[in-house]
């Protein structure tokens, strides 16, 4: 008799849904049926949008011709609502769909935050920056500020827009114009330690790029960029990173701003047979490179619900990705909260070099880009290009970066992702450190525990 099939489905069309398809197909031997849910007909790489006013190709992937290729049942629609316990998942078209496991990969809604300005959230907006820059060239606008708002705590891609403009201004002669970044950053990127945002500084001098650090956009008016603590910065058009947000979907437990609560191995708190992986869960590091790596750990767990032999792999936040700076891109290699484990260079540090640094879905998007056939055939993208960091140094890099977090998210009040990170650390390590013992007393008390 055979087999009877596990049934996964699979919400989402982004980087996580994608690769958690890879991963699940690459273990031949385990008969699952896979169904993947998303609204969208097609799979945008949005990290590669910045470059699309300067002259990027659009980078697009048909979803329902994808699902063809890796014998996947495609639906072109959204999850309405979660049942637990029959384990069902209802469509907006009011249809039931029953699952083994269930990953929920349905990405983050990206919405205008600071009052003025205009956000960038991707491809939507790639026609009005475009516009912008026909208006930098004319002269129409001569001072432009790139703003990260308090709320946003991933800001790479202001980075990127700001030292592509630069380039760009230098490259046709208009010295003239002023570029300004304000962020509420102590440095660029400072999540990610010294060493990148050293480099980042130096990257944005070498652009003329002005930095306003340690300070939050609060909005934008009047020619004037207001920011806290009187730091007002002169402006004819601000361009700000966009708030992140998942709308609500009854049935799945969710926090602040409705992010995923979901713990070290991805699985869905107070859920079973329920994942959930990229920029829908409460990760604070939204990065497709990351999203793939919880995809990977997430999937690993759903494989082992339907019988596989596989252990989820640990939940070490390791960011690979590469920074358009407007010359040669810069490769960066960073175990999460330890500077120490810091790269950044413009030799690629794994291959295939492309944006997104997903284990499977690297390559395939290569292959399907066409960029391997530019390129010298180079190692697996599993395998880095400098040595790996070895088990010691990730574990004490991750653990650095959840206790980072935990004290990050109480400054700030939120207790219950504090103590979330706590659980985290203490997944990591077995016990916590002894000086966080008091701390987590402390804030589950402040929580109502």
């Amino acid at each position: 008799m055979a087999q009877e099939e596990f049934q996964v489905v699979i919400a989402g069309g982004g980087v996580a849904a994608l690769e958690a398809v890879l991963a699940i197909r690459a273990l031949e031997e385990t008969p699952a049926s896979i169904e993947l849910l998303s609204p969208s007909r097609d799979f945008q790489l949005q990290a590669l949008t910045v470059a699309e006013p300067f002259g990027g190709d659009p980078r697009r992937l048909d979803l329902e011709q994808f699902c063809a290729e890796h014998d996947v049942a495609y639906r072109p629609e959204a999850v309405a609502e979660v049942w637990g316990g029959p384990q069902r998942v209802l469509t907006e078209r009011g249809e039931e769909v029953f699952y083994d496991a269930l990953l929920m990969a349905t990405g983050a809604r990206r919405t205008s935050i600071l009052p003025g300005s205009h956000p960038f959230r991707g491809a939507s907006d790639v026609a009005w920056f475009g516009n912008l820059l026909e208006r930098l060239n004319r002269g129409a606008v001569t001072d432009v500020a790139f703003a990260v708002p308090r709320q946003v705590k991933w800001t790479l891609p202001i980075w990127e827009l700001a030292m592509l403009t630069a380039s760009w201004l230098r490259e046709g002669g208009r010295t003239d114009r002023r570029i300004t970044v304000v962020t509420h950053e102590q440095a660029p990127l400072e999540v990610l330690g010294g060493s990148v945002s050293a480099r980042i500084a130096e990257l944005l001098s070498d652009r003329g790029v002005d930095l306003v650090a340690g300070t939050g956009a609060v909005r934008f008016e009047q020619g004037r960029l207001v920011c806290e603590g009187g730091k007002d910065v002169r402006a004819d058009e601000v361009v700000a990173l966009p708030g992140l947000s998942v709308p609500e979907i009854p049935g799945i437990p969710q926090g602040r701003h409705g992010f995923i609560g979901c713990d070290a191995e991805m699985r869905v708190d107070g859920l079973d047979h329920v994942w959930a992986a990229g920029d829908s869960t409460w990760f604070p590091i939204k990065q497709g490179g990351l999203a793939a790596q919880q995809a990977e750990i997430a999937t690993a767990g759903i494989l082992r619900a339907a019988g596989a032999e596989v252990e989820p792999p640990p939940f070490r936040p390791i960011v690979r990705g590469a920074l358009i700076t407007g010359g040669r891109p810069e490769f960066l290699r960073v175990a999460v909260g330890e500077d120490a484990d810091s790269l950044l260079t413009t030799s690629p540090l794994w291959w295939p070099p492309i944006k997104v640094a997903g284990p499977r879905l690297g390559p395939y998007l290569a292959q399907r880009w066409s960029l391997e056939e530019e390129d010298e055939p180079g190692p697996a993208l599993t395998q880095d290009l400098e040595p790996a960091e070895d088990e010691e140094q990730e574990h004490e890099a991750a653990l650095s970066l959840a206790l980072d977090f935990a004290e990050i998210d109480a400054r700030e009040g939120d207790y219950e992702e504090a103590l979330r990170w706590l659980d985290v650390a203490e997944r990591l390590n077995v016990t916590l450190p002894s000086e966080y013992l008091q701390m987590r007393d402390d804030w589950r008390a402040a929580a109502g525990r």
